[in-house]
């Protein structure tokens, strides 16, 4: 699948498809959800079923917790 950004039409916010978030990501992918996180602010990321353990891996791709 290919990862799309689809922008909400908003003053902020896309919508991220084309990417399973229950399996770990690579360093091409992460980036390119940084980058549009830094331009978007928010994104969503519909259809998503995340177990704890998911959310906290996904998380850690941006930043401990602290």
């Amino acid at each position: 699948m290919t990862l799309t950004i689809a922008p909400s039409g908003q003053a902020c916010g896309a919508r991220v498809t084309g990417v399973d978030l229950t399996k770990p990501l690579d360093a091409e992918t992460v980036a390119e959800i940084r980058a549009a996180w830094l331009d978007h602010h928010v994104l969503s990321f519909p259809d998503q079923k995340l177990s704890a353990e998911d959310l906290e891996r996904f998380t850690g791709y941006f930043g401990g917790f602290g």
